[in-house]
């Protein structure tokens, strides 16, 4: 008979297990599924640059509401905003942090104290600057998930080439991207194997399971180790590095849709830069 002590903290792992699937790639036909990996990837670059040149308040409010209507577009606004509540803890800490503790001053001073050497202050200037912050964090994390969730392995690797990167270094990258979901299902299983032994790896922390994660880590390096070997015997059964040139049964190209998103890019910039000089706080 299981505990009834055990079963909230195993309804806690698999609550975390499907918020971690969240982010894995699911097929699509929307706007966003429909962009070359590498238009993706341009608009992981440019809404980065945003997030850490501008630190006005609108600017990044805007950068975020532009992520929740691509999100929306793609039809994957619940798992997005799912998804965002992983990090909202930090979210929470950013602001927290920044307000008791900001380089900006100014405006009222709703809170002051002396701890030590400490001298947290909460004035309207911090808060504003701390709210700022936080909606930085999620505007480089938003733009992150949305490229995972709508962009497959297979087609980013076909558009790495298509940018003549060494086959050598797209093939690492597209094996450490496929190997972190096979580590994680065999992960999976293990854990449920072990627990079906009566290995009670939920209850206790850290310290007191240490004994126990021997089984559990030796069973993820075996399976590691077998599954490293065949992907080598397979690469070398393949010829792989044989020959000069390297090619693709299906190659990568660039369509309208991955016009309109170069050009929504520039006119978003335009408007952010409008905006920042309106509204510089």
């Amino acid at each position: 008979m299981t505990p009834e002590g055990d079963l909230p903290e195993k309804g806690k792992k698999r609550r975390k297990l499907r918020r971690l699937e969240l982010l894995r790639f699911h097929p699509g036909d929307s706007f966003l599924h429909r962009l070359d990996p590498r238009t993706k990837l341009l608009a992981l670059i440019f809404m980065s640059i945003v997030a850490l040149v501008f630190s006005s308040l609108p600017v990044l409010v805007l950068a975020f509401l532009f992520e929740l209507v691509l999100a929306f577009n793609s039809g994957i606004m619940n798992r997005f905003l799912r998804a965002l509540t992983l990090v909202s803890p930090i979210f929470i800490l950013v602001i927290v942090l920044d307000s008791f503790f900001s380089k900006v001053s100014g405006g009222p001073v709703w809170f002051s104290a002396q701890v030590g050497f400490l001298h947290p202050e909460v004035t309207q200037a911090g808060v504003i600057f701390a709210t700022a912050m936080g909606f930085r964090l999620l505007v480089l994390v938003g733009i992150s998930f949305l490229f995972l969730m709508t962009t497959s392995h297979d087609d980013f690797t076909r558009s790495l080439r298509g940018m003549r990167i060494p086959p050598t270094l797209t093939f690492s990258l597209r094996y450490a991207l496929q190997s972190t979901t096979s580590l994680t299902d065999d992960t999976r299983q293990i854990m449920d194997a072990q627990r079906s032994r009566g290995l009670e790896l939920d209850r206790g922390n850290f310290i007191r399971n240490r004994d126990k994660l021997a089984a559990l880590f030796i069973p993820v390096t075996v399976s590691l180790l077998k599954r490293s070997k065949h992907t080598a015997d397979a690469m070398q059964a393949r010829g792989f590095r044989q020959s000069a040139s390297h090619s693709c049964y299906k190659s990568q190209t660039f369509g309208k849709p991955d016009v309109l998103m170069a050009i929504l890019l520039a006119a978003f910039i335009l408007i952010l830069i409008v905006v920042s000089r309106v509204f510089p706080f």
